[in-house]
């Protein structure tokens, strides 16, 4: 696909569509009337793809296609704010740490630092060094220079030299100064070091340290480390309340909402092959689930507030 050759009438229709489906209440009439106009032509549906495009990747789409979104009455200023929130390379602190449930009062550490399903803090450890914590984390802070995560997620953003150590199931990870993501899901543990000094990670059946730079990645258990690879500034935007996919199989979409949802998600596996670009608010997952719905040629079953099955159209 070409962008810079789509019909900007047809990106301003698109945005109007779009602007409906994304409203707070979508309606099966909205929805019918996108898929009818996608289907009408295939011009409609490169514009329709270049719009959803715009949001994970500007460079993609044609210089006017924000200013189109921002025009579009309908679109709210939240989404809006979304959109603009984004660079070439996805979302990176755009709006700040988010702040729900936050600490107001600093402290020198915390022995308790769980947070429940859907839940994101953050705690000030000083003037100037942050922690935010995501969605379903079991995390302590036994002294005051020393983390133990026995799962979920948590961010660090350390301006001020602090040498800290990170214990999970897998090993020991020692850390001064700059931006640091850990998560440990699925029995494994994730190191995505951002900016500032090398990270060193020693797995607890491992006999020499690995050195993780800034921009680089790495996942581990107790023995094995993965190869090193580049950092995802996505994988972090819940930090600023957002949950942002550039074309992501749907499942592991899925996968990542449900763990800020309580109850059951279940998605049809052969649902792979299906693409999700965007970035939502991880505050209302029911309205994710309508985005997604109206969206892809998919069914959302919600046969109590607890279990969801995700199916194909």
């Amino acid at each position: 696909m070409q962008p810079n050759q789509i019909d900007l009438e047809r990106i301003q229709q698109a945005a109007h569509l779009m602007a409906r489906l994304w409203s707070d209440e979508p309606s099966k009439h909205d929805q019918h009337a996108c898929n009818k106009w996608r289907a009408a032509n295939p011009d409609n549906e490169k514009a329709w793809q270049c719009l959803i495009q715009a949001q994970a990747h500007f460079g993609d789409a044609p210089k006017e296609t924000i200013q189109i979104i921002a025009r579009s009455r309908k679109l709210s200023r939240r989404h809006v704010l979304s959109l603009m929130g984004l660079s070439a390379g996805g979302l990176f602190f755009a709006g700040g740490y988010i702040h729900n449930r936050s600490i107001s009062s600093h402290a020198s550490y915390y022995k308790n630092l769980a947070t429940a399903t859907g839940e994101v803090r953050s705690f000030p450890l000083s003037d100037i060094n942050k922690l935010v914590v995501n969605t379903k984390t079991t995390l302590a802070m036994p002294t005051e220079h020393q983390f133990k995560l026995d799962d979920g997620e948590f961010f660090l953003d350390v301006s001020q030299a602090t040498p800290y150590q990170i214990e999970t199931m897998d090993g020991i990870i020692s850390f001064n100064q700059g931006k640091l993501n850990i998560r440990r899901t699925d029995d494994i543990t994730r190191i995505s070091v951002f900016s500032g000094q090398s990270v060193q990670l020693l797995g607890k059946q491992m006999h020499n340290p690995l050195s993780i730079s800034p921009g680089e990645s790495v996942s581990f258990n107790t023995i094995n480390t993965s190869r090193i690879s580049s950092t995802d500034p996505n994988t972090i935007g819940w930090v600023t309340g957002k949950l942002v996919a550039q074309r992501m199989p749907l499942t592991d979409f899925i996968h990542e909402l449900s763990r800020y949802r309580k109850g059951i998600v279940r998605v049809a596996p052969e649902l792979r092959q299906l693409a999700v670009t965007g970035v939502f608010s991880i505050d209302n997952t029911d309205q994710i689930l309508q985005q997604l719905q109206a969206s892809l040629p998919i069914n959302i079953y919600q046969l109590t507030p607890y279990w969801v099955n995700v199916t194909a159209s």
